[in-house]
């Protein structure tokens, strides 16, 4: 290395015009080191914080749909989401790739066969050898060889004390778990559109309720108009009566845009065009009972016993389990058996211009059997970490899944409780209508004598509606519970 610095620097020293010429290559190479400029950024002079539109961006949309509204019942945009959506796609797929692992691990089981085949040739020329008596001249070696086998291995792990028995069990888990999987997607979605297509349900139940009330209005308003045609009424009450009918007009628009956006919602998860107009086809669940069907303390175990989630978390626990047990049996010995047969062909020459050459060929089978035993001694303490990290991760995942157990029993509790108390709602939301509605017609039997004054009528038809709406509210609170509680039991997918 001296030498050569030594070299480089005469020449810098003695040849200006060397060195120009050999510098102008690492100027180019540095010069193309420098950094890029940064990207500009959104919101900098010349770039536009609106961006171009990306018809990339839309491709494989749906269809738009038209603008007439269509009905479907609860269990067709059920059958819909479950069809369209892609999350039980993605589950289904992840299901399969387990079921294949079981496959692989399953393989380790049978011998491996595995054909070889080696052909070659050479061709060499050397000078030959000189006649030391000189009676020879000189001349040229040449050489050639050719080479072909044919092989056929086996190889057979015949005992590796619990290796891939314990693997087939983790594998099996996994599966297991991947499985139930699908089941916990599919039932998820199905209380998504559930709880979606019941919120729709009230929607359009407001709706209808915000419409009745609107003509009311408009009936109190022509009335008092009538009688102040008559001079019986004064200027206030036409007054109120007209506020009375712009509230309701208020409120069925707002009404009207909840529904738009519970439908948009519900065609959604449906895989519809989000600009389906979906209207429901009447009360999906027939008659609300006045209770829970059962006491609490009779299905919670078995309701836990049913949940996808708490099935999939046990399994990965049993795997994670199973997973100590392989890293274990890792420590002990294997047997392993091989075999192999074959042919081999070998043919050659050797031939001196001088005196001629000579050629020979073999052809030959060979054909062995071999049992062999893998003894673990020492790896540098690995097993011990290995097992350690088996171990801390099976009481993790043995952990997650008693958590989940605990959170899922909280659920089941909360929405059992909810359901009760959503059906007494309902029950007193009867009676509440019912009283509200003798007091809106009397008032607006009093109204038509001039006993009662339009403030005193606006009241009761506001209570009238306002008792429907809650009765609609309490119909979707306690739907929505019942589903609720299927789902935290796992059983929402079962009639």
């Amino acid at each position: 290395m001296p030498g050569i610095w030594h070299f480089s620097e005469s020449l810098f020293m003695t040849r200006p015009d060397l060195r120009l010429i050999l510098c102008l290559p690492l100027t180019v190479l540095v010069s193309g080191c420098v950094l890029p400029e940064s990207a500009p950024i959104p919101g900098e002079a010349g770039v536009p914080l609106v961006l171009a539109a990306d018809a990339r961006v839309t491709e494989g949309m749906l269809a738009p749909a038209s603008g007439k509204a269509q009905r479907y019942d609860l269990p067709t945009l059920i059958d819909l989401a479950q069809r369209n959506n892609p999350r039980t796609r993605a589950a289904w797929e992840r299901a399969r790739q387990a079921a294949a692992a079981v496959g692989l691990v399953d393989s380790t089981y049978l011998p491996r066969i595995s054909a070889e085949i080696l052909a070659g040739a050479n061709r060499g020329s050397s000078a030959a050898a000189q006649d030391p008596l000189g009676i020879l001249p000189a001349g040229t070696v040449d050489t050639t060889a050719g080479v072909g086998a044919a092989v056929i291995s086996i190889q057979w792990l015949l005992f590796d004390f619990g290796v891939r028995d314990a693997s087939r069990k983790v594998a099996s888990e996994v599966s297991l778990a991947a499985n139930v999987g699908v089941s916990g997607v599919h039932q998820a979605l199905i209380h998504e559109v559930t709880q979606a297509y019941y919120t729709l349900e009230a929607a359009v139940g407001r709706e209808a309720i915000q419409s009745r009330r609107l003509a009311a209005a408009q009936e109190i308003a022509a009335m008092v108009s009538a009688r102040r045609a008559q001079e019986l009424a004064t200027v206030t009450a036409t007054a109120q009566a007209n506020q009375l009918v712009a509230q309701a007009r208020f409120d069925l628009t707002r009404a009207q845009s909840e529904t738009a956006v519970a439908s948009t919602r519900l065609a959604t998860l449906a895989g519809l065009s989000p600009g389906t107009r979906i209207t429901p086809t009447g009360r999906s669940g027939g008659a609300l009972p006045s209770a829970p069907p059962a006491r609490l303390d009779s299905f919670l175990k078995e309701a836990l016993q049913r949940r996808p989630d708490l099935q999939a978390a046990f399994a990965r626990a049993r795997a994670s389990r199973a997973g100590v047990e392989a890293v274990e049996a890792a420590f002990r010995p294997k047997i392993v058996a091989s075999a192999a047969f074959g042919h081999t062909m070998l043919d050659g020459s050797v031939r001196d211009d001088r005196i001629g050459g000579i050629s020979g060929e073999t052809d030959r089978s060979v054909a062995g059997v071999y049992v062999g035993v893998s003894i673990p001694l020492w790896d540098g303490n690995a097993r011990k970490l290995r097992r350690d990290a088996a171990l801390a991760d099976a009481a993790a995942a043995e952990a997650e899944a008693d958590q989940l157990r605990r959170l899922a029993e909280g659920e089941i509790i909360a929405a059992y409780e909810t359901l009760k108390a959503a059906l007494a709602a309902h029950a007193a939301a009867d009676e509440l209508v019912a009283t509200a509605q003798t007091t809106y017609d009397a008032a607006r039997s009093m109204a038509d004598q001039g006993l009662a004054t339009v403030a005193e009528v606006d009241t009761a038809l506001k209570m009238l509606y306002d008792a429907e709406i809650a009765r609609v509210e309490a119909a979707h609170s306690a739907r929505s519970s019942a589903a609720l509680l299927a789902f935290a039991c796992g059983q929402i997918g079962v009639g």
